[in-house]
């Protein structure tokens, strides 16, 4: 990996990292909001605004521990195997943006290198 895409990779990891920390303190303030539901309009309300903010902390904690997998050590080594293993020669393309839609949550965005088989290319005629 050149030093572009791995400084590239350390600062996308901050941001997500960035992200875990801004949903919290939105879960802080919700907690520490008084709040007194009178109505089952405003019981609703509230609840959409719970969902939504553990959500995004879903979302972001879910990034960042893929993230961390992606760039652990164990799964490069795993990656390394899987390559040497595949019958058909594979051309490591670099760094690429993969968009996860998890099951709660926002979709986003994690960096994984990416592999693509090699060809022959297209023929003429």
């Amino acid at each position: 990996m050149n030093r572009d895409n791995d400084l590239n990779v350390r600062e996308h990891s901050g941001d997500l990292e960035g992200r875990v920390t801004i949903a919290l303190k939105e879960i802080d303030l919700l907690k520490k909001e008084r709040t007194v539901v009178k109505t089952a309009d405003e019981l609703e309300s509230l609840e959409r605004k719970i969902v939504a903010a553990t959500n995004k902390l879903a979302s972001a904690l879910i990034a960042q521990k893929l993230q961390d997998s992606i760039d652990s050590v164990e799964l490069k080594g795993d990656v390394v195997a899987l390559v040497k293993s595949h019958p058909k020669r594979v051309k490591n393309q670099g760094i690429r943006d993969v968009t996860i839609r998890p099951l709660r949550g926002e979709p986003f965005t994690v960096k994984a290198t990416y592999f693509n088989q090699k060809g022959k290319g297209k023929k003429n005629g």
